[in-house]
């Protein structure tokens, strides 16, 4: 139907779009604004505040590090610049001086800072004193002197009060104790600067203490070290005493991840196997401290946020309460986590200050208030919605409605486009004529990669490719066959009449067979059949390939196969005209029944007298190939060997039966289709073709110097002569079958006996037509030897058949010329 009958039912006056504008778009855009000011609002409040709730915690974290970190630097100022001032004073007193000096800010440094657990004094010559508070009274020291003498030394143990009252006094063996071999005395001399040691537990185990060694020369030029003991439990008792959110975390750390104080601390202090040397941050008992420290070691200091999710241990076997509450804890560490790393000055300590606290810690109540808002303002969107249900409705209904016009008219359109198409060009109409518009204009109306139009023959068994048009490089191409053994699935699906739209023909039982044959090798998927309808069923078929609208172009195609149907049928009955008209006349006043066939034919065919004594159907070295003779003929001298011969042979099989006449009926049929071969000889210039039996065997290229011309014209020859063959061995009214055979290589050739004489060629090459031809089992199949294939591939479509053993030639390759390129 042209479009422009096409009434479309939406087209109303000016009112009614404002009609429909007031009952469905102003109530539908009160909705939608609602919603998008409603959720707008409720997101915007929600993302205000916890990014300002986040940047408050950045700042809290921040000067939380600062206290922590100064906090640090002043429980240790003590050993720094407190062991610095004692070093300052000792190195310009006089010696006898010394030791009363040292007693006195010992014991002042004591009484005034409860973090220093003791001090050690030692000079080079290994004399060495220790003042350190006692573990059982925090008010009461201990003072051991050591003089070294030649027995060993002794030690002389006092023990007073912070006041300097004395307690009591005993002296024990030194067992040849020397100073100078401790590590912080050694670090200290060595360094000749201040050092520190690594944390070492106490003698009473209830904590950790570091040694901040300090070298000096006195007076007299003796070199001595001051070392002064932290001890950490108080620092450890600070950490604990944060309170900074509910799920916080504080350790320090050095910088080989050992943990120096942790809240966590001071409960293994009581564990008789601990050692502080192998007290590191362990991921498996605090994953999230583990990952915080890191982040420090590839990014440095400053804030940092990072994702938590750890995988669920429960899938490995847990067989004590331990592992079970350990699997508990674990599925619980999940979400962001807000980092803040911190170091020590150099000079103090390589220590790193940890503190972690969970996002939600501090945006918990944001997120609750952002979930109330949130159901407040979908309650009054679902109202709103609800109020506008039925017009939203109505304007749906109508919005199919539109696109199901649109859909009409784009067919109409498409219509429209190809019967112009169609009716532009005549000559579509005409059997005669080639026509291939159909296919390249079918091509570019539906984007299609490849169309191609074929013809069931009479029985069925066989499909032939009329023509085949690529629009990736503009070619036409025809004469590809396929016989229902190779396709069997495809024919008996398109048999049935209806259209077969696939995807991917690779997939699918019933085209698979045709992908592998025709669509392979031209990288095509997707297929859309279209049969084409004839008076007694399907008598071909229109096939694209690749087509981006294949489910909307069903319409098109059925014009397009129509059309091809139309030329079929036509074809046909021309050709039962012409049987008809020549079917009571001689011999000698045939003419052809396929004139397409005999069109470009120079020479008058009805002028051709054949020799009553000669069994050629086209005699040696008479037919020429457009005014040029490839093939000389002299009878004297006409023999010898022929480097490049290509040899044609058909085999057919099932002409003769028990039944004498009807066998005889076959001459009159027969005789038409050799007059078809004569033609087709003739138009390609065959040096001759001649009839043996069930066989017709023609040869091109009898030339002493190769001639490159003639396996091409042979195969031409060979696709016309099958088509021919085709059309008119079904019309026999037997059930023949028939193969083709080509092969090109060396011949022998000569006239043998007397006048008239007779040219008999022979060799492999004869042999190995005749080969292929029997092996060519499906009807019509055209298979050539690997030699002919080679000279061919240039011009030609073919397929490879296989390979087989020839004796005394071994393997051999085979392939089925299916069509020109």
């Amino acid at each position: 139907m042209p479009a422009g009958e096409v009434v479309d039912p939406t087209k109303d006056p000016v009112n009614r779009l404002w009609r429909l504008f007031l009952r469905v778009g102003v109530p539908v855009l009160g909705v939608v604004l609602v919603v998008i000011v409603v959720v707008g609002v409720t997101l915007h409040s929600y993302r205000t505040t916890k990014a300002g709730i986040l940047k408050l915690t950045h700042v809290i974290l921040k000067t939380e590090q600062s206290r922590v970190s100064q906090e640090v630097l002043t429980y240790l100022n003590p050993a720094t610049i407190g062991g610095s001032l004692a070093v300052d004073m000792l190195s310009h007193i006089p010696s006898e001086y010394k030791t009363g000096m040292f007693y006195t800010y010992v014991l002042s440094s004591l009484r005034q800072t409860k973090q220093i657990q003791s001090f050690y004094l030692a000079d080079a010559d290994g004399n060495f004193t220790m003042v350190e508070r006692t573990v059982d009274d925090p008010d009461r020291i201990r003072i051991i002197t050591l003089k070294p003498d030649q027995q060993g030394g002794r030690f002389l143990e006092e023990y007073m009060t912070l006041s300097g009252k004395k307690i009591s006094t005993s002296y024990r063996p030194a067992n040849a104790y020397d100073p100078r071999l401790r590590s912080w005395y050694k670090q200290a001399m060595e360094a000749k600067r201040l050092t520190w040691s690594p944390p070492v537990l106490m003698a009473s185990k209830q904590g950790l203490v570091v040694t901040a060694s300090i070298p000096f020369v006195d007076r007299d030029g003796r070199k001595s070290v001051l070392a002064v003991n932290i001890s950490l439990q108080q620092l450890t008792t600070f950490l604990s005493s944060l309170n900074i959110s509910p799920h916080s975390q504080a350790i320090i750390v050095d910088r080989q991840g050992n943990v120096i104080a942790s809240p966590d601390l001071l409960l293994k202090f009581g564990d008789k196997s601990w050692k502080p040397q192998g007290n590191k941050i362990n991921p498996d008992s605090n994953p999230i401290m583990a990952r915080a420290y890191d982040q420090f070691l590839v990014h440095g200091v400053g804030i940092r946020s990072f994702h938590m999710e750890r995988k669920d241990p429960s899938t490995s076997p847990t067989n004590s309460k331990n592992n079970a509450a350990q699997n508990l804890k674990d599925q619980t560490i999940k979400g962001t986590y807000i980092s803040i790393t911190s170091q020590l000055p150099e000079s103090v300590q390589k220590w790193v200050v940890l503190i972690v606290i969970p996002e939600d810690d501090f945006s918990n109540f944001a997120v609750t208030g952002g979930k109330q808002n949130l159901l407040f303002s979908l309650l009054a969107v679902a109202l709103a919605a609800g109020m506008a249900g039925l017009l939203i409705y109505q304007g749906h209904r109508m919005d199919r409605l539109g696109k199901r016009f649109k859909y009409v008219q784009t067919i109409a359109e498409h219509e429209n486009s190809a019967i112009e198409m169609v009716t532009s060009v005549p000559e579509v109409f005409d059997p005669n004529n080639d026509a291939l518009i159909l296919t390249e204009g079918l091509c570019q109306l539906v984007s299609a990669r490849r169309v191609s139009v074929w013809q069931l023959s009479e029985n069925g068994k066989n499909l032939l490719c009329n023509d085949l048009y690529d629009a990736e490089d503009g070619n036409h191409a025809g004469g590809i066959q396929f016989s229902d053994q190779e396709i069997p699935n495809f024919l008996a699906a398109l048999k049935e009449g209806e259209i077969i739209e696939v995807k991917d023909a690779s997939q699918d039982k019933r085209v698979s067979g045709l992908y592998r044959l025709f669509m392979k090798a031209a990288s095509t998927q997707s297929l859309l059949v279209t049969p084409v309808l004839g008076k007694s069923g399907v008598i071909g078929a229109v096939i694209i390939e690749d087509s981006p609208y294949a489910r909307n172009i069903h319409h098109i195609t059925k014009i397009f196969a129509g059309l091809v149907g139309i030329r079929l049928v036509a074809a046909s009955v021309k050709l039962e005209a012409a049987v008809a008209h020549y079917g009571d006349v001689s011999h000698a006043e045939h003419a052809s029944s396929i004139d397409e066939l005999t069109k470009n034919v120079q020479d008058d065919l009805l002028t051709i007298q054949k020799d009553g004594g000669s069994d050629y159907i086209l005699p040696p070295g008479t037919a020429n190939y457009q005014n040029i003779h490839f093939d000389t003929l002299d009878s004297n001298n006409q023999k010898g060997l022929y480097p490049e011969v290509a040899v044609m042979n058909i085999a057919f099989s099932g002409y003769l039966t028990s039944d004498i006449d009807s066998s005889i009926d076959l001459i009159k049929h027969v005789e038409e289709l050799v007059i078809v071969l004569q033609d087709i000889a003739k138009k390609y210039g065959l040096f001759y073709v001649k009839m043996v039996g069930e066989h017709i065997i023609a040869v091109a290229g009898c030339t002493k110097e190769p001639d490159v011309t003639a396996p091409i014209r042979l195969a031409h020859a060979a696709l016309d002569m099958r088509a021919a063959c085709m059309e008119m061995i079904p019309g026999m009214g037997s059930e023949s079958n028939f193969g083709i055979g080509i092969d090109v290589g060396p011949a022998i050739g000569s006239w043998l006996g007397k006048e008239p004489k007779t040219f008999t060629l022979w060799g492999p090459t004869v042999g190995m037509s005749a080969l292929m031809a029997s092996m060519a089992k499906d009807g019509g199949t055209i298979q050539v030897t690997q030699s002919a294939y080679l000279g061919l591939r240039n011009d030609f479509l073919f397929r490879s058949r296989g390979s087989f053993f020839i004796p005394k030639r071994g393997i051999s390759h085979a392939f089925i010329l299916a069509g020109r390129r």
